[in-house]
């Protein structure tokens, strides 16, 4: 009795040491691959290049007068579309810190688990739906990021439930060749897969009146903001992990085209 008993001991102690590497490798798995997301998209920012302040003065402590430093990125998209030719923009949404290259491919499902440079990744891409035009001049452009459980891609979208949090960064970027194009933020929620918010084309412009009702009252607080049909609209979107069946949108209204 005692034999077996011993026995079915040393069963269960194998079983659970088993289960155990199973998960260990698992979180490995995991780790590796986030990492290897980090380490993909920390190479691409070579491509960026943040303002600076020039704290040069002249010897008798006089700032030196210069012409002033662009208060935006600099974006290498020669460098960018050298890696991928897929490289459209670059999006910045200063709140988040959020700052990652935006492609577009032949479809929707690619860049959901391809990084800008080719390789396999739960991380994906940014990207903008295959039906928009590359220079953001439709009515409602959709751009796609995966909630990803670091933080990173669109993993802090939903922070902009927080009213606050829209007060002090009411504004997101993105950067095409030539351009800054600065959106400002005009509804915030979660909606349902297919919901109006994917909505890319529309026939008459009371179509587009519709559309821009709906995504205002689906909004989790009024910002204020006036919107028409002469405006245009970029639709961020991502995950919601507690429900498949909703994403969470930002939608933003092109307030300032600058040129870079």
């Amino acid at each position: 009795m005692k034999k077996r008993t011993n026995w079915m001991l040393a069963l269960f102690m194998l079983i659970a040491f088993g289960s155990f590497l199973f998960a260990a490798g698992k979180l490995l798995q995991i780790y590796l691959e986030y990492q290897k997301g980090k380490d993909t998209y920390e190479e691409l920012l070579e491509y960026v290049q943040e303002p600076q302040e020039d704290d040069e003065k002249e010897p008798d402590g006089e700032p030196e007068p210069e012409e002033p430093e662009s208060p935006y990125l600099q974006v290498d998209f020669v460098g960018l579309k050298s890696e991928n030719p897929d490289v459209i923009a670059w999006i910045q949404i200063p709140a988040l810190e959020i700052s990652y290259p935006v492609v577009q491919g032949k479809d929707n499902a690619y860049y959901l688990q391809h990084m800008p440079s080719g390789e396999t990744s739960k991380n994906g891409s940014i990207f903008v739906d295959y039906h928009n035009h590359a220079d953001f001049t439709d009515q409602n452009t959709i751009v796609y990021g995966h909630n990803m459980k670091d933080h990173s891609m669109f993993g802090t979208l939903d922070n902009y439930q927080d009213q606050e949090l829209y007060q002090q960064y009411p504004c997101f970027y993105i950067y095409i060749p030539g351009y800054v194009l600065e959106y400002q933020i005009i509804s915030c929620y979660a909606g349902r897969i297919g919901s109006v918010g994917y909505t890319y084309g529309f026939p008459e412009q009371e179509d587009f009146q519709v559309f821009l009702e709906q995504i205002l009252s689906c909004a989790g607080y009024d910002t204020g903001v006036n919107v028409t049909t002469e405006d245009w609209i970029v639709t961020l979107s991502t995950c919601v992990n507690s429900n498949r069946d909703y994403r969470y949108l930002i939608h933003g209204k092109l307030v300032q085209k600058i040129v870079n």
